[in-house]
């Protein structure tokens, strides 16, 4: 039969294995997050349209918050915390789109209010004669 130290190595060699095994499983997990390099391009792209719109001028704190967070997502990557880095480009991403929404509104907003104003406005000399008729009106007897 088997000896008691016989079975307590085979026991402890049980135990080592059932480590490694957990310890493989437990690492290629962490290992299998791929860096989420397309949200990060998305987020760059959105940023860069936000700044397109303006957005520095007319929705500062925003485009701020979606730059700070870009920054923020691109350390994460570099650490290769990928989870925080998606979640953080994700979330810069939503805030670029809010700038540019907003950058967008107020530029509508002001061509409005340029266009209701004007109308409020007696009509230019240009304006009144490009409204007259063409030809004379045939006068009536």
């Amino acid at each position: 039969m088997y000896s008691t130290g016989h079975l307590i190595q085979r026991t402890r060699a049980a135990w080592y294995a059932s480590f490694a095994f957990v310890a493989l499983i437990f690492f290629a997990g962490c290992s299998t997050a791929r860096p989420p390099t397309a949200i990060l391009r998305n987020a760059e792209l959105e940023v860069r349209a936000a700044d397109e719109a303006k957005a520095d001028e007319l929705a500062p704190a925003d485009l701020k918050n979606a730059r700070d967070k870009l920054a923020r997502a691109k350390q994460a990557m570099a650490a290769e915390r990928y989870d925080d880095a998606r979640r953080l480009a994700e979330s810069a991403q939503v805030d670029a789109e809010l700038a540019g929404a907003k950058a967008d509104a107020r530029v509508m907003r002001q061509a409005a209010d340029r266009i209701l104003k004007k109308g409020d406005a007696p009509p230019s000399d240009a304006e009144s004669e490009s409204r007259k008729p063409l030809s004379p009106s045939p006068k009536m007897e």
